[in-house]
């Protein structure tokens, strides 16, 4: 335990009575260090030798008395600063007695801290631990351990053999049959992880205060405190019980993976598959990262022997920071190599950057979670307390010390932050990118008006063609005999009426029925020829014959509307292009659009002849989906078949002419030249967009 006596003349802040300290491994340098036990709030703090010494001193009660005898009785030399600046550590730490307690944080503060990870104890199991351990120590041998790894690489080797079935095993876990599979399969992977934890722990004499579980996102899941592990004297040990929970799902997963590859199928081996693949996947991609505060963190912390990684990594980060963009020259914060001084400084900026990662994506969880409005107050919430809280607190400390600045380095960022300014608030953006498809400015559709014969053929695939000029000739024989009873009908009803001039009895009624009959079937035959001059099949306009039908020949029989060729006019072609409702803001009529054509060097110069003011409901072609390689997403509500996109896009219309004839229907992007705005408008005016919209305003 630690005492003091009484205070000097000066008033001197005495220690706590209950802490305690415990000696432990040397630091990375040799020196020796020690632990101070809290254990009112189960913390410790690691110090060296020279803070022990101001310890064992403590009874002094005066900063010059505690650095003198330290400097007569040890090889150490302090000053009085130096036992000022581990005061300064210990009242901030809450280890004195006269040090003011914190104030108690207020209930709306301590839930926007913790509400992404709260733990609820439910067990105290260190009884019943110390009564399993002796049960299961077989599991700690090495004859256990090189078996299990031998069961891995059999059963991985064995799995890759049998890969079709693992692809088709993952496919069904898509299913409600496969979530609940995945689900059970986590909770007992999970449930031995923590029991891999407090089984280590208490083989090394560490008591395991509570298991229980944790809200993690309001997502539950096991937690063992092993919080006393820091006693150890040994890294190694501390290491050990860091790594069981990855330890003990590896071996499941090994022993998993093997017996599944021997089992027949069934609901034996569907578990076993599950227990498989969440016990790899998660221990990989999730336990083993060193950037948050799971097993991997604790793990690296040991093997390097270094406590509080994150904290003094992050404090070697900032120095560096500081150094390298305002120029001050701060001092190191302790005595490291220079080699691991850059491994703490990259990994510190390392963590940094997954941090943020992480804390977006939770931002969009927690967005996804509520209702609109509520989850973009979350979205920002989350974003300010976690991302943006550290970064102001970074910026309030280089403006508390900006007198300290070189005045060169300030005139360099004044440099750079009116560049900055320059590129994003002058209106230098004009161009406009666009997707579209290319198509040719005039097609023909070749076909035929009803079932006919063709008699006469000549054309074939790329022949050039004129206006006036025929194609097909055609004959319809049913037609041709309908034309030819119509003729005939209105001859004899002519006739008849001619005949019944000549009557005494009832010659004007008579008269009137054959002339009207005779002008219907007169009617009747000229429409006939009407519809047989339709079977002479010519061009309209000049153009080149592309997708003949390769089964039309002569003599071969035509259903009605049937696709026989179309006539391309290429030189003249049209674009149908899709911007957003900004950019269509942005176009005017008859502005000029710069055509780019995959697989074409030369561009095409064309004109905007249409902007539509309603979004399509339907892409122009498939060539523009993403699931068919193009650029534009589908909506995942809609049937694909729809190609009804998932935002808001606007066509519009460009025509223009090439001196070469183009090919069939082509993707291409579109160039336009826009009225100019700055990038920093339309950043704003985006973000704006889509906070209204998804806010639901």
């Amino acid at each position: 335990m630690l005492s003091h006596a009484a205070a000097g003349p000066a008033p001197w802040p005495d220690l706590r009575e209950e802490l305690q300290i415990h000696a432990t491994g040397a630091n990375r340098d040799g020196s020796p260090a020690w632990h101070i036990c809290d254990p009112v709030r189960n913390l410790f703090f690691r110090i060296g030798w020279l803070e022990f010494e101001f310890l064992r001193r403590w009874r002094l009660a005066d900063a010059q008395r505690i650095a003198n005898d330290v400097a007569q009785a040890t090889t150490l030399a302090p000053e009085p600063d130096d036992v000022a600046e581990f005061q300064g550590f210990l009242a901030r730490h809450q280890l004195l007695r006269a040090a003011r307690p914190k104030p108690p944080m207020p209930a709306w503060r301590w839930l926007l801290n913790n509400y992404l990870f709260v733990r609820i104890p439910l067990v105290r199991p260190a009884l019943l631990l110390e009564r399993l351990l002796p049960w299961v120590s077989w599991l700690f041998t090495r004859w256990f351990v090189g078996l299990t790894a031998f069961a891995a690489l059999a059963g991985l080797v064995l799995a890759a053999r049998q890969w079709d079935t693992v692809e088709a095993n993952l496919r069904g876990a898509l299913s409600w049959e496969g979530v609940l599979g995945f689900a059970g399969a986590l909770i007992v992977s999970k449930l031995l992880h923590e029991l891999g934890h407090a089984l280590v722990s208490t083989r090394h004499g560490v008591r395991v205060g509570h298991m229980g579980v944790a809200l993690l996102v309001m997502w539950p899941m096991a937690y063992t405190d092993t919080g006393e592990s820091w006693k150890l004297e040994r890294s190694r040990h501390r290491f050990a019980i860091a790594s069981a929970g990855i330890a003990s799902e590896l071996v499941l997963a090994a022993w998993s993976t093997l017996l599944w590859a021997f089992l027949p199928d069934g609901d034996l081996r569907n578990a076993l598959f599950f227990l498989a693949t969440t016990a790899w996947v998660l221990t990989l991609l999730v336990n083993a990262s060193p950037f948050m505060r799971f097993d991997g963190y604790y793990m690296l912390t040991d093997a390097l022997d270094f406590p509080g990684l994150h904290e003094r990594a992050g404090q070697q980060a900032k120095r560096f920071m500081r150094r390298w963009l305002l120029g001050l020259d701060d001092p190191l914060p302790e005595t490291l190599s220079p080699g691991f001084r850059r491994f703490l400084i990259a990994f510190a900026f390392a963590t940094w950057i997954y941090r943020l990662v992480l804390f977006v994506g939770i931002a969009v969880v927690v967005y996804h979670a509520f209702f609109k409005a509520l989850g973009v107050l979350l979205f920002f919430v989350e974003l300010a307390v976690f991302v943006g809280r550290p970064i102001a607190a970074e910026f309030r400390v280089w403006m508390q010390r900006r007198a300290e600045i070189p005045h060169r380095r300030k005139l360099v960022w004044l440099l750079v932050l009116a560049v900055a300014a320059l590129v994003l608030w002058v209106p230098w953006r004009a161009g406009i990118t666009a997707p579209g498809v290319l198509k040719a400015g005039s097609e023909q559709p070749v076909y035929s008006p009803f079932a006919a014969r063709v008699t006469a053929m000549d054309i074939r695939n790329g022949l050039e063609v004129q206006p006036g000029r025929q194609l097909l000739t055609l004959d319809a024989p049913a037609q041709a005999g309908e034309r030819d009873k119509a003729h005939a009908l209105a001859s004899a009803y002519a006739r008849a009426a001619r005949g019944s001039l000549g009557l005494t009895e009832g010659p004007a009624a008579q008269l009137a029925v054959a002339e009207q009959q005779a002008s219907r079937w007169l009617a009747e035959g000229r429409a006939r020829e009407a519809e047989l001059l339709r079977l002479r099949l010519v061009a309209s306009h000049s153009g080149e014959v592309r997708d003949l039908d390769p089964l039309v020949g002569q003599e071969t029989w035509l259903g009605p509307s049937q696709l026989i060729a179309m006539v391309v006019d290429g030189r003249r072609w049209r674009v149908e292009a899709l911007v957003p409702e900004h950019d269509r803001q942005r176009l005017s009529l008859d502005s000029e659009a710069t055509v780019i054509v995959k697989g074409r060097t030369r561009k095409l110069q064309g004109k905007v002849r249409a902007i539509d003011s309603s979004p399509v409901k339907r892409l122009p072609h498939l060539l523009l989906a993403q699931d068919h390689g193009g650029p534009i997403a589908l909506n995942p509500t809609r049937p694909k078949t729809e190609l009804r996109p998932a935002e808001g896009w606007f066509r519009v219309l460009v025509e223009g002419e090439s001196d070469t004839p183009l090919a069939a229907v082509r993707e291409v992007k579109v160039h336009f030249e826009g009225t100019r705005e700055s990038i920093a408008h339309n950043w704003t005016a985006s973000a704006v967009s889509v906070l209204i919209q998804q806010a639901g305003f």
